[in-house]
Formats: C-alpha cells, structure tokens, sequence
C-alpha cells in the first residue's frame, strides 16, 4: 500500500514542474495529480507540458487512466493550450476521466465547453473526497 502525504497524495510518485503547472504521477493508481500556479494563464507549452508527460507516463497501455486537477487560482487557457489538451484527450476518451476541484466561474465554462468538445468524461466538484471517488469509479468501470 502507498503511504500518502499531506495533500494525499502517493509518497512514491514522480512529480515534474514547470512555472505553471506541478504534475505527480502515481503509476500504480494511473492518476495524474496535476496542481498550478495562482494567478497563471495556461499556454500552449503548458498544453505541451501536460499532455507530453501524460503520453509519458501512460505509454501503449490501453487502460484507463485519470486526472484529478486542482484549478485554484487558474485564469484561464489560451487557444493554443486549448488545442493541445482538447487533440490529446479526443484521442484518449475511451480511456481518460479527468476529475476538477477548486474552479473560478471562467475556467467552469472552459471546463464544460472542453468536455462537449472532447467527449471525455469529466467532472467538477466542490469536495476533492467526492472527486477521487469518482474517479476510482469511472478507472474500475472503463477496466
């Protein structure tokens, strides 16, 4: 069993940053754990951080994965940044269940407009205990 941290998180889990946006990565549970940076505006090359690392970590492996997305302090997200995540997430629908916490009024219509778009399943939440149920639900009914 993982130990967990203060944010519950997995102990063993690889964690990359850039100035935006902080990824952890728990290969067993096969959930992204993404966080950003208050105040920030997402670009294209967060797009290219996030989904290069989801490529990554996800491999050939056709099972599901997740991501559970705190957006506190989010902005918003540029067209091209849009591109990048809608393309890789289309190509991932069967698979992917991104579950979002903590989202401003702007990044909620981006969020709804994104999920019509990409026809993955996502969800927003109020509670994070509520989110990663769900998740946990939506990885054993995809497997």
């Amino acid at each position: 069993m993982l130990a967990f941290d203060q944010h519950g998180l997995g102990v063993d889990m690889e964690t990359i940053t850039s100035d935006s946006t902080e990824i952890s990565w728990d290969a067993e549970g096969r959930v992204a754990h993404v966080r950003y940076t208050a105040g920030v505006t997402l670009t294209g090359q967060d797009g290219a951080f996030l989904t290069n690392a989801l490529a990554r970590w996800i491999g050939a492996d056709d099972r599901p994965f997740s991501v559970f997305a705190d957006a506190k302090g989010l902005r918003g997200t540029d067209a091209e940044y849009r591109a990048s995540a809608s393309a890789f997430f289309r190509q991932h629908r069967s698979r992917a269940a991104i579950a979002l916490v903590n989202m401003g009024s702007v990044i909620s219509v981006l969020v709804e407009m994104f999920r019509i778009g990409t026809g993955v399943r996502l969800k927003a939440f109020s509670d994070e205990t509520a989110a990663r149920a769900w998740l946990r639900a939506q990885a054993a009914e995809a497997g």
